[in-house]
């Protein structure tokens, strides 16, 4: 779901952290879950001395940096830019808003961000149906551990994260809002105005265009932001053989309820049903 960060990130006051646990690996962090906190402060303040291990990371994985446009503008020609705090820093610290991405942490972990009236997060969590999910991490070397590719592992997550969310809500109601990727997809003009509200930015002619040229078609590879809006979320009902789908629901019955989608009868209904349904928080 890299359109969510993309469209944020396409606001020209941003700073955009992209995927900035990626060197925890691939996985939800659990017992290291501290010092994940303890980097992304680091991160929202700018704080690139702290990072070190990060930056590293960034010589072998060049999307920590080049999801940045900003940064990578100056970073491409000058790669060595990249791997100096001195530079990081100041670079960061020009812009008024920090954007950050992650997929690595879960909704709990997030409460003491929220509750950090210097930092001024909002927190936008956004999740998507597990069979969807599952359906686009299919054949992924990168996705062989429990916690990219099992279902169950997945769904309890899930639960979980609507437990908080639904917590969040009331403990938060101004800086956290849980959202559903086909909800986006399906208005995406409509909801992409609405969650800029939230994070009091503007309707920005960069995000506007960045709309146009990436949710009408699709194209690239399994990790390119162009993406038909409407099709994509949904298009793995087409595709997802009915045995792999029987199994998903098995597990993850509670976990689409809560996130109000609906379960496929069969084979028949599968292909052509509406899984999407109403989302209601306790």
């Amino acid at each position: 779901m890299r359109y969510g960060g993309g469209v944020v990130s396409s606001h020209p006051g941003t700073f955009y952290h992209y995927e900035p646990l990626h060197d925890f690996g691939v996985k939800q962090i659990r017992e290291e879950a501290a010092q994940a906190v303890r980097n992304l402060r680091h991160l929202l303040d700018c704080e690139y001395g702290e990072m070190e291990h990060l930056i590293e990371h960034g010589r072998s994985f060049k999307c920590v940096f080049n999801q940045n446009k900003a940064l990578w503008s100056q970073c491409k020609t000058l790669p060595d830019l990249c791997r100096k705090p001195e530079f990081l820093s100041p670079f960061c610290s020009l812009f008024p808003f920090q954007s950050l991405k992650t997929v690595r942490l879960r909704l709990n972990l997030t409460e003491e961000l929220l509750e950090d009236k210097k930092l001024g997060v909002r927190l936008l969590y956004l999740v998507r149906d597990p069979r969807g999910t599952l359906h686009s991490r299919r054949n992924k070397n990168w996705c062989s551990r429990k916690d990219c590719n099992d279902p169950e592992t997945l769904c309890k997550d899930l639960v979980r994260d609507y437990i908080t969310a639904s917590v969040f809500r009331r403990k938060f109601p101004n800086s956290f809002r849980a959202v559903r990727y086909e909800d986006i997809s399906f208005n995406v003009f409509h909801e992409t105005k609405e969650l800029l509200d939230f994070f009091r930015l503007d309707f920005h002619p960069d995000i506007q265009k960045f709309l146009q040229t990436h949710t009408a078609r699709s194209k690239g590879n399994a990790y390119s932001t162009f993406r038909d809006s409407k099709a994509a979320p949904v298009h793995w009902q087409k595709e997802m053989p009915w045995e792999k789908a029987q199994r998903i629901q098995g597990v993850c019955e509670k976990a689409l309820r809560l996130w109000g989608y609906e379960l496929a009868e069969g084979e028949e209904h599968l292909r052509s049903f509406m899984p999407v349904g109403r989302l209601e928080f306790a």
